[in-house]
Formats: structure tokens, sequence, C-alpha cells
């Protein structure tokens, strides 16, 4: 297809070049046609002008014609014209005898002995088509000069015919005719020649423009060609070829056009093949987050049933271990369903405006408690001033409660923790550093995803299900803040977010 697009264009292209090239060279050989057939007119007219001077004087001087046909015919050499004079009768009284045959005026219906008013001469009558031409001369008798390119009947040739008035001096009356016949045999021989070189000129252009247009649709058409590949590439599901472009023009930026739309599409594709594995991570997770206590609440039931434990005590211990399963899965759910609410655009919270220390006070003494069962000592630091943000309140003492039982969980015995609150000129800045056992490089950048620990194993053990930090992640969001972590194995985590201030937002 690619090819008969580019045979199209080609023939397309050609067709209008060879189309033009013809109407223009077409035009110009017809004006130079016209030009020549003008100037020789025009040069017709002048010397039959001058002509028609001479024989006026000629016949004042001798007042016969009879020598006139000598003179004529010396004169045909000259003007490269076959000459004849008529009188006011219309009647052909000489004429430049060299280009006579013997027998024509006879035939012709010229017959010697018949002299019009001008004097003696050859009579020659007007018969048939010789008739239909002196005919047209009338408008000559009435002072006019007339032009024609015609068959001349004569002659039997195209000729030039330039008829000029013959006036008497003395009146300005006319009394004769100038007839000036030249042939267009050199004007045709010129214009072969004018077209011959014409038509050279114009194969060598077509060719040229074959070569031009040749080159311009190949041109056009390979950037397409690149297209057509992409496009099969991306139907396929290859996101990686792009088009070759090379030029800026309405092609090229289709092509940009056509890179851009793989680019997104590789993006999107990204994004929904990163979105499929979190949903298959995040099934498996929560199968495994459910399938535990599940496992255990249902083998300590069948116990119970069937009788295993039989005293009391063991009965009791089989009874709280599984409401400690019955909290933790009362715990995952809730979890689920506050990141999927917190996920939701569409779900509004209420926003006010938030003095932060106040809310970390409220956390800091919850927290002691546990804090003080480990040894580790929870310090609050807030400069003097700190200016109120915009948020929700119940969110925010969730988020410092997360980060902080994070710091409490990780953090061995006889260690501290600080929470920090300070302000720059553009934000508050809250900060969470414990010195617990740190977080290695390569978990870092994944610690805000769902179900994500830093424990492979997913023991059961009090850091939980995986949730909290994805939570917090949502809650930072929400608030337009910026949340940044810095740890090292065995010193300790630093967990720091920005909250921009009320006049920002």
């Amino acid at each position: 297809m690619n090819s008969s697009l580019q045979l199209k264009l080609l023939a397309g292209f050609m067709l209008v070049i060879t189309a033009t090239l013809g109407i223009v060279l077409g035009g110009i050989s017809m004006f130079i046609k016209d030009q020549i057939l003008a100037g020789k007119q025009q040069d017709l007219l002048r010397k039959g002008t001058e002509l028609a001077h001479v024989v006026q004087n000629f016949q004042d001087e001798s007042g016969s014609l009879e020598q006139l046909g000598d003179f004529l015919t010396n004169a045909d050499q000259y003007l490269d014209a076959r000459i004849w004079v008529l009188d006011k009768s219309h009647q052909i009284v000489a004429m430049s005898g060299r280009h006579m045959p013997g027998n024509r005026p006879h035939e012709s219906g010229f017959g010697p002995g018949n002299h019009g008013p001008m004097g003696g001469g050859m009579g020659l009558q007007p018969m048939g088509g010789m008739r239909a031409l002196i005919n047209e001369l009338d408008p000559v008798y009435s002072g006019q000069v007339v032009t024609k390119t015609m068959e001349q009947p004569y002659y039997g040739e195209k000729m030039v015919v330039v008829a000029v008035p013959i006036k008497n001096q003395a009146d300005g009356s006319v009394i004769g005719a100038v007839l000036l016949n030249a042939p267009v045999t050199g004007i045709n021989e010129f214009m072969q020649r004018v077209y011959y070189y014409v038509g050279v000129g114009g194969i060598v252009a077509l060719l040229l423009a074959l070569l031009v247009a040749n080159r311009l649709t190949r041109a056009i058409v390979r950037p397409l060609k690149s297209m057509e590949k992409t496009a099969e590439s991306l139907a396929k599901g290859d996101y990686t070829t792009r088009v070759t472009v090379t030029s800026s023009d309405e092609v090229g930026r289709l092509g940009h056009a056509l890179n851009a739309l793989a680019q997104d599409l590789a993006n999107y594709m990204t994004e929904v093949e990163k979105a499929e594995k979190l949903r298959r991570d995040f099934v498996a997770n929560v199968s495994h987050e459910l399938r535990t206590p599940l496992t255990v609440i249902q083998g300590y039931t069948e116990a119970l049933l069937d009788g295993t434990a039989s005293d009391s005590t063991q009965t009791t211990k089989y009874l709280s271990i599984m409401r400690e399963e019955t909290i933790r899965l009362e715990r995952l759910v809730k979890d689920l369903l506050d990141l999927s609410r917190l996920q939701s655009e569409t779900v509004a919270w209420h926003v006010e405006s938030i003095p932060l220390p106040a809310i970390a006070g409220s956390v800091v003494h919850i927290l002691q408690q546990s804090a003080a069962q480990k040894n580790i000592t929870l310090h609050l630091a807030v400069e003097d001033i700190i200016s109120n943000i915009l948020g929700n309140g119940d969110r925010l003492t969730q988020l410092l409660l997360i980060l902080l039982d994070n710091a409490l969980k990780y953090t061995p015995n006889n260690g501290h923790i600080t929470l920090s609150i300070t302000q720059e000129q553009d934000s508050v800045i809250l900060a969470v550093a414990d010195s617990g056992t740190g977080i290695s490089l390569e978990d870092l950048p994944y610690i805000w995803d769902r179900f994500y620990k830093v424990d492979k194993s997913h023991s059961r053990s009090e850091s939980g299900a995986g949730l909290g930090l994805a939570i917090a992640k949502q809650i930072i969001e929400r608030h337009q803040a910026k949340a940044e972590i810095s740890s090292q194995i065995g010193q300790g985590t630093t967990f720091t977010i920005r909250f921009p201030l009320q006049e920002n937002l």
C-alpha cells in the first residue's frame, strides 16, 4: 500500500507538472508566433505605406503604369513579399511578375487589355476565390489599412496579407491599393525550431521534475512507512518502537504525535502492570493476613468442641487466643476500610485550622505509658512560635499515632524517640526520630506500600499487617504535605513531614 501511495503521489505530481508545463510552453509558443506575425504585419505595413507613395509618384511622373511591373518585381526581392497594385475598381493593374507562372493570369481570369483608370496594366479579372479575397479589401477604399493572415487563393499557401490605400495627393481620395503578400513559410520554419527547442527543454524539465517529485514523494512516504511499523508494533503491545522524525512539517509533527502516543501508552501500560501487580500482591497479602487468624480460630474452636481442651485453664487460654485473633481481624478490616476511604477522592472530610503542637502533645501523652514499659524516652520538642496548618484533626492524630507506634515497635529497650515541630518560611515541619533498628536502603522505597514489611517472613509479631504507613501516606497526601525518610541500620530512622502553611494552600 505504501508503494502504491508513492506511485499515486508521483503520478499526481507528474500529471500536474506535465499539464502546467504544456500550458505554459504552449502559451509561450503562441505568444512568440503572435509576436512574429504582428512584427511581420507591422513591417509589411510600413513597407506598403512607403510603396504606396512610390506608386503614386510613379503614376504622377510617368502618367502610366506600364513600367510598374518591372519596378515591383525588383522591389519584391527586397521586401520579401509579392506585390499587387489594384485600382479603385478593385482590378489588379500590376503585380511583381517573378512570382507569376506564365499561364496563371489567364487561368485565374486575369486577361490583358483591361486597364483601369490608373493607366495600362495587366487587366486581371478576379474570379472565384480571388473575388472573395479582393472583396475583403473594401475597407482599404475607405482609407483604412487591412492586415490578415489567411490562405492566399492565388498562390495557394498561407500568407500575411497587408493592404494599404493609394491616395491622391491633391484631394486625398483613394485611387487604388497596394497589396503585399508575404508567405509564412519562414515563420513556420522558425516556429518549428522554437517547438523543437521548447520540446527538448520540456522533456528535460519533465525529467528533472520526475527526479524531484520522486525524491519528494519518497520523503513523504518514508516516515509514513515508519509510522505504519510503529502503529503495528503498538497494536502488538510493543511500545518501545519510535518513528524517526527528520522534518518539522505536518508529517514530522504527526511523527512526534505518534511517538508521544507510544510513550503515553508505555507509561499507561507500566501503570497498568504496576496496578495489576499491586492488586495481586494485595489479594495475596490480604489472604495471608486473613488466613492465619482464621486458621488459629478454627483450630482452637475445634479443640473446644471435640473436648481436647478439657480443663478450665486450657479453655481460658484457648478463648484468650481466639479473642486476640478476632481483634487482629477486626483491626485488619478496619485498616483496609480506612485505607479505602482515604484513597477515595469523593469522600470528603472536615478541614479546619489545626495547632499541630497541641495534637502532638496529646499523642505523646497517650503513648507515654507504652514507652515507659520499654524504658524508652519519648520527648516532644516544639519551637516557640508555630503557625496553624489546615487539616483534619482526627486524621493528623491518626498519623502521629502510626508514626510513633512504629517508632516504639522498632526501638529497643532503653532507646529514645523525639517528636519535633519546627517552622520555616513556607511550611511547618514535623519530624519523628528514633534510635531503633533502622531500615535498609533497598527497603526504603517500598515502606509506604500496602502490606510491605521489612520482616519478609510476615511473622506474627507486633509489627502488624503492614497497612499503617500506607494509611499514613494517604493522610500526608490529603494534607498536600511532603514526606522524607532517612535511616541507617542500627542507628535509627527519621520521618520528616512538611505541611504547607494555610496561606500557601
